[in-house]
């Protein structure tokens, strides 16, 4: 089982042949695995309060499912191994089934 805490309350867990995205504990999402179909990643820097000077790294990334659901999620830029992690399980389900 993988998962990685992201941003909001949310976290993304690849559980053998299911993926999931819970917010706050509660499913929001729940897809078999193999219908994943791509991600897209982006960096994000941005400002950590309005007119402050301080800086956050983030990444982002919108999976893809068959027929259906997109998935977006952010978390903090030290995350993005996990992300990796889960969206490689995601590709070996994929070309599994």
């Amino acid at each position: 089982m993988l998962s990685v805490d992201g941003q909001s309350n949310e976290r993304l867990v690849l559980d053998g042949e299911w993926f999931e995205k819970l917010h706050g504990g509660q499913s929001k999402t729940r897809v078999p695995a193999s219908s994943f179909r791509s991600a897209t990643w982006q960096d994000i820097d941005r400002r950590v309060r309005l007119f402050s000077s301080e800086r956050e790294q983030l990444v982002s990334v919108m999976l893809s499912f068959e027929g259906g659901p997109f998935v977006g999620f952010v978390a903090p830029a030290d995350k993005r191994p996990q992300l990796e992690a889960v969206v490689a399980g995601l590709e070996a389900a994929r070309t599994a089934a």
